[in-house]
């Protein structure tokens, strides 16, 4: 079913697939300026063809699925497996690459956790263990937030990926099980410690986050001396706060969150992934009375808008490789106009987005047209696609990943070698740079040393990446229509108020299309929150949904006898969030549309 190697003919028409609303079932690199005007549409995001060119959308569903099923498996056979390791010890380690020694990276472990969560498995019993619980070895109870690695309690907290980062993933892990007290007390935990670092850089009155992390024994600045680090990490902090104070924490927090992303917007920039929160934190906060954030502007920052020295990351737009789209991934900009784009940030990269979508439907469209890219590139990172030439491992994955579930550490537009000949190319660093016992290669004798040697190993094969593959397809299903997929705008909304389930549908054609919405038994009203109206009411059962070419719907579906008011800009019914609009919707339905 999922062996793309032996039928690659399958990815032709993409799997049709469904996804549950409670009683619902809804069956040369364009790193440029963005500029998220009025009409809502963002100019990297208009680079992007209307359909990639080969549209080759896989079930990300199934997928993930069988990703983690594989990779949480200790009795998994094969070169480089298994993944994991239990040895008696709080947590558990995974290898960070296939081919290298198990190691306790949270990005590693901590995001598996939480990807089989989201990609509908229960990681308290998968493989007969409990993986939740495992996570509580990543928190410092000293310090309160969770830690790169297991036990430490130094009292430098990094402002990167290896740092900030792994309280993002726990505070992730906590919002998906809401009934576990201890993990709550964590998220609380977290969101106090992150109030201190940024009152620390001054929020809420003269922030300054042009620091390397912070020092919580000293009071004062500190981190892993690379520069980068400086650039784009506000938003996590943002984040943190603003489903601390939605948690309980009160506008002292919210006042903080707001003025880190204030001092984002004045200081832009953006590095690996401790930018993506931007949009949503800023979404989640202009929905609060008080000062509203430019969403735009956070969103071109977002896409990559300004110069490489602030924005050496970005996403690809107005790529083509080889005949190949490789537009929505994100990574490096190089300044010959290549790209390094990584795994890990293109599959989160839409769970950070899509929700965006529900609190501004004004951008739908360009997040619909944006995901859509996203999820269809994704298979490059796997190799899916791309002949032997254009992978590092084609052997290995021939013999060991027929199915091809698991991921390189990114794709670049070229192959490392001085020509330049295969493009784009499925890589990793360890091979090149000489990680994990290997010697550093010579660019130059790199298709050589391929052949002799590391086409049948699985060192570039990356599980710290690829472990964020349930942030895709936990919130991804595709439909009849090939190219129009059906994304859930509520599940990577973490922390969220009481809300309606919210999908964000995008029609990439320029004709209409047409998707089945099935009801269920109990009368539904199904809104619209980019038309402001509703489109369905008091339905039950299969209900058929036009989509006009090239235009993006936000359907919420609420029980018809939910009274709609407005709150705060917001709509409401029933009590529970609808989302935003800048159409006020009448609070008497007008007669349903045929």
């Amino acid at each position: 079913m999922l062996n793309p190697r032996r039928r690659q003919q399958e990815l032709r028409t993409p799997a049709i697939s469904r996804l549950s609303v409670g009683l619902l079932v809804l069956c040369c690199l364009g790193l440029a300026a963005a500029s998220a005007g009025e009409d809502g549409r963002i100019r990297a995001v208009e680079r992007m063809p209307a359909l990639p060119e080969p549209l080759e959308v896989r079930d990300w569903s199934a997928v993930s699925r069988a990703y983690y099923e594989k990779i949480f498996d200790p009795a998994a056979a094969g070169s480089g497996f298994p993944a994991v390791l239990t040895d008696g010890t709080p947590g558990f380690r995974m290898k960070s690459y296939l081919g290298s020694e198990p190691a306790d990276e949270a990005l590693t472990c901590l995001s598996a956790v939480a990807g089989a969560r989201l990609a509908g498995l229960d990681p308290r019993a998968l493989h007969s263990r409990d993986w939740v619980a495992d996570c509580d070895a990543w928190f410092d109870p000293t310090h309160g937030l969770y830690r790169h690695t297991r036990r430490d309690r130094t009292p430098v907290i990094h402002a990167d990926i290896y740092g900030y980062y792994p309280s993002v993933l726990g505070l992730v892990i906590a919002a998906q099980f809401p009934e576990d007290a201890g993990l709550q007390d964590k998220a609380d935990a977290v969101a106090k410690t992150f109030h201190t670092i940024a009152r620390g850089l001054g929020c809420p009155d003269r922030p300054n986050f042009d620091v390397l992390g912070w020092d919580l024994a000293g009071g004062k600045p500190g981190g892993r001396p690379e520069p980068m680090n400086r650039l784009g990490h506000a938003p996590t902090v943002a984040w943190i706060l603003a489903t601390g104070a939605d948690r309980g924490g009160g506008d002292a927090m919210r006042a903080c969150a707001r003025a880190a992303l204030q001092w984002h917007l004045d200081h832009p920039g953006r590095y690996e992934t401790t930018h993506f929160m931007g949009p949503l934190a800023a979404a989640r906060l202009n929905a609060r009375p008080g000062p509203k954030l430019d969403l735009g502007r956070l969103l071109d920052i977002w896409f990559g808008d300004g110069p490489i020295d602030r924005h050496p990351w970005g996403v690809t737009a107005g790529t083509r490789f080889g005949g190949l789209t490789c537009d929505g991934l994100d990574g490096a900009r190089w300044p010959d106009g290549g790209f390094y784009a990584f795994t890990m940030g293109s599959l989160s990269g839409p769970a950070w987005l899509v929700p965006v979508a529900a609190y501004e439907p004004h951008f739908a469209r360009a997040i619909g047209r944006y995901a859509l890219h996203a999820v269809n590139s994704a298979r490059l990172l796997q190799g899916c696609g791309l002949d032997a030439d254009r992978e590092d491992h084609p052997v290995w994955k021939s013999r060991w990943d027929p199915d091809d579930l698991l991921f390189y550490e990114g794709l670049k537009s070229w192959d490392p070698a001085p020509g330049r000949r295969f493009r784009p190319y499925a890589t990793g660093d360890p091979v090149l740079l000489g990680w994990n016992g290997r010697q550093k290669l010579d660019p130059a004798r790199y298709h050589a040393e391929k052949q002799a040697s590391f086409a049948a190993t699985p060192d570039n094969i990356s599980l710290y990446m690829g472990n964020h593959v349930g942030f895709l397809g936990g919130i991804v299903a595709a439909t009849k229509a090939p190219g129009v997929l059906i994304w859930d705008c509520r599940k990577t909304d973490w922390f969220h108020d009481p809300a309606w389930p919210a999908f964000l549908v995008f029609n990439p054609h320029p004709d209409e299309r047409v998707i089945t919405l099935e009801t269920g038994p109990a009368p539904v009203t199904v809104f619209d929150l980019v038309a402001g109206e509703e489109i369905l009411a008091s339905v039950t059962g299969r209900q058929r949904i036009r989509l006009p070419g090239d235009t993006a719907r936000v359907l919420v579906p609420h029980p018809t006898s939910a009274r709609r008011e407005i709150r705060d800009g917001m709509i409401f019914a029933g009590g529970a969030m609808v989302g935003g609009s800048r159409v006020t919707p009448s609070a008497d339905p007008p007669p349903a549309r045929p």
